[in-house]
This record gives C-alpha cells, sequence and structure tokens, in this order.
C-alpha cells in the first residue's frame, strides 16, 4: 500500500515541519492526475469514481501556491484566479481553493526538494484513489515578484465599506501595477499565451487594440472587489479615462509586448 511505502518519507517531513522553514510553502504545479479504481468499488462507488475523474482534468495542469500565515492560492485554466487557506493536521494537508470552497482533504505521500505527491482522502475508501504529482514551478514569480502572493492581490479583496476617489484610485493603480508586471514577465520568458482568467479584468484583448468591458465574467469578478455598484463605477470610469489617454495605440513585434506599452503608459495618466 502506499500508506507504509511513504511512512519514512512522512516520518522526515514530520521532522521538516517542526523547523521554521516549511517546505510545503512552495508554488505547485499539478503535472499529473491518477485516478486508481479501488478493487472493492461497487457500481455506484465506479460512479463516483467517474466523477473524481471529471475532477481530475480540471486539476491537471493547475497550480497552488502555499503561503506563510495559512494563506493559499490557486490558478487554473478552467477556473479563474483563487485565494483560499490550508493547514497540516499531521500527514494530512487540509486545502481550500477558494473563499467558502469545499476543504479537501490529501494525504502527504512524499516530499522532496522540488516534487510532492497527494493522494485525495474520501470517507469511502471503494471510491478508490486519486493522486497527484506536483512540481515547484516559478511561472508566476517575475523578477523577485510573486504573482500569486496575498501582497501582490490585495486589490481583488472585497472592500469592507465605501472607498473615496482616491482608495479607488489606488486599487486601479495596483491593478494596473498587476497587468505590467505579468506581461513584462510574459515578454522575459517569451511565452506564446497569456491567461484572462489570472488577470481577473475588465480589459478586453484585440488584435492590436484594447477595450474594456463592464459585463464580461472577468468584469463582473473585478467589479465584485469595490464595495458597492458605485465604487465599481468610478473604478471602471477611471480605467476608461486612463485608457483613453493612450492616444496611438503602440504597434510592436508581438500583441503582448503592445497590451505592455499600452499599460505602461496607462499607469503614466496616474503620475500626472
Amino acid at each position: 500500500m502506499m500508506k507504509k511505502a511513504g511512512c519514512t518519507l512522512l516520518l522526515v517531513f514530520l521532522g521538516w515541519a517542526c523547523q521554521p522553514d516549511n517546505p510545503l510553502v512552495a508554488t505547485w504545479k499539478i503535472s499529473q492526475v491518477t485516478y486508481t479504481p479501488s478493487s472493492m468499488a461497487t457500481p455506484e462507488a465506479l460512479l463516483r469514481g467517474m466523477r473524481w475523474n471529471e475532477m481530475s482534468a480540471r486539476l491537471r495542469n493547475s497550480t497552488f501556491a502555499l503561503y506563510e500565515n495559512n494563506q493559499s492560492a490557486f490558478f487554473s485554466t478552467r477556473t479563474p484566479f483563487r485565494q483560499g487557506s490550508w493547514s497540516v493536521n499531521g500527514d494530512r494537508l487540509l486545502l481550500s481553493l477558494g473563499e467558502n470552497a469545499s476543504l479537501y482533504t490529501f494525504e502527504i505521500f512524499e516530499l522532496r526538494d522540488n516534487s510532492l505527491i497527494l493522494v485525495l482522502l474520501d470517507d469511502d475508501m471503494t471510491d478508490g484513489e486519486l493522486t497527484l504529482l506536483c512540481t515547484k514551478s516559478e511561472q508566476y514569480i517575475q523578477n523577485g515578484v510573486d504573482l500569486l502572493a496575498p501582497e501582490q492581490n490585495t486589490w481583488r479583496e472585497k472592500a469592507a465599506k465605501k472607498e473615496s476617489k482616491e482608495e479607488i484610485q489606488a486599487r486601479v493603480v495596483a491593478h494596473l501595477d498587476y497587468l505590467i508586471t505579468y506581461f513584462e514577465g510574459i515578454e522575459e520568458k517569451k511565452q506564446t499565451y497569456f491567461e484572462t482568467g489570472l488577470m481577473s479584468s475588465p480589459f478586453r484583448f484585440y488584435a492590436h487594440g484594447l477595450g474594456l468591458s463592464r459585463d464580461s465574467p472577468y468584469a463582473r469578478q473585478w467589479q465584485a472587489s469595490f464595495y458597492d455598484e458605485a465604487d465599481a463605477r468610478v473604478a471602471f470610469d477611471l480605467l476608461k479615462a486612463s485608457l483613453q489617454s493612450v492616444n496611438k495605440f503602440p504597434r510592436a513585434r508581438t500583441f503582448t509586448q503592445e497590451y505592455l506599452l499600452a499599460f505602461q503608459q496607462m499607469r503614466r495618466y496616474f503620475d500626472q
């Protein structure tokens, strides 16, 4: 059984967990997901296993990050960016992939310098096992800035009260700074794609152009961080004004470089 094979590694992990530097605190990319049906599976359990298989497709190539103070982040090309929490109880990793999201419990089967193997635990062992192979990733780290880290995503946090125009503008500027850092990383890494779900932005991306939307799913997600619709309208109008300040949309070698140059011009609008 996997549990017996992992006992020694788990003891090593438990020893590490007592140290100031927790080896789990890192960014992990889920590179492989494997579902193994149980030999005791009933027809009902096999049906549940099929649902696990569907879930595994959503998890594959996803990224989750674990931070100090039990904060977590999760991003998948199938879902927008989320922030959650995590904790460790013995050899168990308890992970929430978003606010008010379900709590997943994993067995930490193996932990090495650059890899992590997790086994999803379920009350009914006849369902089988879902195993996640994770590898450390720096895909969302640019010049020492971690785009998944809580301190880079305060602009996503729901405002607890009405905000002044200056406070709303600070959120707008933080969002632009985030986009600039993200596209700088794309250019530096010569990445041939970008992920709109990570940005949670009202911007629409066109060939040689940018637009704004109030009604797209990502725009609604961005607006939801403001206290109310009135504050969200102020923020949208500020973004619109900064976009209109770009008199001539820049031309460059790639679309992503053009977006970066445009965002940098928009950012300067707020320094005037």
